[in-house]
């Protein structure tokens, strides 16, 4: 790892994404955006829904990760999602067709409309970055 840089790690259940150098990174906490630079305080944050947004030498990279766990500790990020997918990969004909059905699901308990609510907003935001 070089010196000032950040040190990325982002897996999913299945593999490990990504295991790369930084500058800098953007990604959705539960309550809100972070920014992680280099010397940055330790933490553990749990994620929210967005867009992940990592700067480099190389260039910038983006990812649509929903939810899970992010630790920083020394130079090292550590962000493990429940799912993460390239801003290309995301199949927008697809979740316009999942949003179309699911916000003509009725939904009969409390439970229930927020799952329905809190689907369709993470459709909206998937959609929103993939334009």
């Amino acid at each position: 790892m070089a010196d000032g840089k950040l040190q990325l790690v982002l897996v999913t259940p299945e593999k490990t994404l990504l295991n790369e150098p930084a500058d800098s990174l953007k990604f959705p906490l539960f309550d809100g955006l972070i920014g992680v630079y280099p010397s940055r305080a330790p933490m553990v944050g749990r994620l929210g829904f967005g867009e992940l947004v990592i700067r480099s030498s190389a260039g910038d990279k983006s990812f649509y990760i929903d939810g899970g766990f992010a630790q920083v500790k020394g130079k090292v990020v550590s962000i493990l999602t429940n799912d993460a997918t390239t801003l290309d990969g995301i199949d927008t004909a697809a979740l316009k067709t999942e949003l179309a059905e699911i916000s003509e699901q009725a939904a009969t308990t409390d439970a229930d409309q927020e799952t329905k609510t809190n689907r369709i907003n993470r459709i909206r935001t998937m959609l929103k970055l993939a334009r």
